[in-house]
C-alpha cells in the first residue's frame, strides 16, 4: 500500500514538472527591439558603400552621402526573435521625412522607433583659393565661393596688380550637382568697370576630390564643354 502511494505521488509531481515545462515554454517574448538598421549598397544603386544606422533609444539615425536620393531606398532591418516589424525590412520607403516603425514582440505588445535619414552637406560649400596662377596674361589668384543654394562667384586677382580680371563672374548652378559631373553654370554677372554688371552667359564647371581640404575646379566659358579653358587646384579656407 505505502509503495503505491509513493508511485501515485511520484507520477503526480512528475507531472506536474511536464505540465510546468510545457508552460514555461509556451511564454510569449515581450521583446521588441531594433537591432541594426542599414542601407546595403547591394540594394541601394546611390550608395557605394554600405550606410549604418545608429540607434539611441527608440531613434534611429543614418547620414548618407551628398547627391543621395532619400525618396527611394530600401533598408535592412533586423528586429528581435519572433518580433515583426512595419512597414517591413526591404521594402522601398520614402525617406523623405521621419519614418516611424512599429515593433510588435511576440506577446502582442508593441514599440515605435523614429528613423531620420540626413543628407550630408555639398562638399563645394565654402570658400577656396588657388595658389598664382598663369593664363599668359600675367599672374592671377583664383577665389571661388559658393554656396548651399548654388550661387557662385568666381574672382581672378591680378597678383601684381590687385585688380580683379574682367573674366570674373557671379553666377548659379544646381545645387544637386554631384563631383565628376559636368555642371551647367548660369552667369548671371561679370564684373565690368570696377562693379558686377548684368551679363547672362551659359557656362560649364566640374569639380572633384581627391584629399581635403583639397578640390580640383574645371572650368569652360561654354555650355555644352568643348575644352576646358583651365583646371585648377583650389584649398578650402
Amino acid at each position: 500500500m505505502v509503495r503505491k502511494v509513493f508511485f501515485l505521488a511520484l507520477l503526480l509531481m512528475t507531472g506536474g514538472l511536464i505540465l510546468s515545462s510545457c508552460n514555461k515554454e509556451e511564454e510569449l517574448s515581450s521583446k521588441k527591439e531594433i537591432l541594426s538598421f542599414v542601407f546595403e549598397a547591394s540594394k541601394n544603386t546611390e550608395l557605394e558603400h554600405n550606410v549604418i544606422g545608429s540607434i539611441a533609444g527608440t531613434d534611429v539615425a543614418l547620414n548618407v552621402p551628398f547627391g543621395t536620393g532619400t525618396s527611394q531606398l530600401i533598408p535592412t532591418i533586423e528586429v528581435s526573435p519572433g518580433a515583426t516589424l512595419s512597414p517591413a525590412s526591404g521594402a522601398v520607403t520614402n525617406f523623405a521625412d521621419p519614418v516611424i516603425y512599429t515593433v510588435t514582440a511576440e506577446d502582442g505588445s508593441t514599440k515605435q522607433f523614429s528613423t531620420v535619414v540626413a543628407v550630408a552637406p555639398a562638399p563645394y560649400i565654402g570658400v577656396w583659393k588657388s595658389g598664382p596662377i598663369d593664363f599668359g596674361v600675367g599672374l592671377v589668384r583664383l577665389t571661388l565661393t559658393i554656396d548651399e543654394n548654388g550661387a557662385t562667384t568666381l574672382e581672378m586677382e591680378e597678383i601684381v596688380t590687385r585688380e580683379i580680371s574682367t573674366s570674373s563672374l557671379q553666377g548659379v548652378f544646381d545645387p544637386l550637382g554631384k563631383p565628376n559631373t559636368e555642371i551647367l553654370l548660369q552667369q548671371t554677372h561679370r564684373w565690368i568697370n570696377h562693379s558686377w554688371r548684368e551679363e547672362v552667359h551659359e557656362r560649364t564647371i566640374m569639380y572633384h576630390f581627391e584629399n581635403a581640404p583639397k578640390m580640383r575646379f574645371f572650368y569652360c566659358i561654354c555650355h555644352p564643354r568643348s575644352d576646358w579653358w583651365f583646371q585648377v587646384d583650389l584649398t578650402k579656407q
